[in-house]
């Protein structure tokens, strides 16, 4: 039988988003978390390609981490994003929230000259907190990025998604399940009111 991380789709378009994404659905009822040991965590990182193979294989020898840190961060960051999508604005105490977790990445980053300019890299070597530490710099890059409005709730199960449609309009995290059964329920609904 497959794990669950070995199927769960990386559907959220940036990688703090498929970290939000790891329970089944953020629809009251629907979320199934997981993330339940830091083993999963373990095969979630690898899985979402957080590290290369190389880093990854020594950071997975390390002595396990806090599995509840990392539950913190990802609803830390779920409440700060979702927030945002439902109101517009971002609450200052998820932000204070979140900058608490950027205080703990900054000493472990450089800034570094690469081809494209400067780049924010973190420090070689492996750490228990690595992958979170990339995560945490995702969301910032994200919530400084103009692609912050295209960041959209999932109308069927509240996945978190970064909308890269033409227009814009986009209301599913995946064509093939959600968005499939909205439409199915949607036709449905018509069907029975004619």
């Amino acid at each position: 039988m497959k794990h669950p991380l070995d199927i769960i789709a990386l559907d959220g378009g940036w990688l703090c988003l498929d970290f939000i994404n790891t329970v089944s659905g953020r629809i009251p009822g629907m979320g199934n978390e997981y993330l339940n040991t830091w083993t999963d965590f373990i095969h979630w990182v690898r899985r979402a390609g957080v590290l290369p193979e190389p880093e990854w294989i020594a950071w997975s020898l390390l002595p396990a981490g806090n599995i509840d840190e990392v539950r913190t961060l990802r609803e830390a960051l779920y409440a700060l994003f979702e927030h945002l999508i439902r109101t517009g604005s971002i609450h200052p105490k998820d932000l204070d929230v979140f900058n608490s977790f950027l205080h703990e990445v900054y000493p472990h980053t450089r800034l570094r000259s690469t081809a494209d300019g400067l780049r924010r890299g973190i420090d070689p070597g492996p750490h228990p907190e690595k992958p979170l530490w990339f995560i945490a710099l995702s969301a910032e890059t994200l919530l400084l990025s103009d692609r912050l409005p295209r960041v959209k709730a999932c109308d069927n199960c509240g996945w978190l998604f970064l909308d890269t449609s033409k227009n814009g309009a986009r209301r599913w995290c995946n064509m093939q399940t959600c968005g499939s059964q909205t439409k199915a329920k949607a036709y449905y609904h018509r069907k029975k009111n004619n």
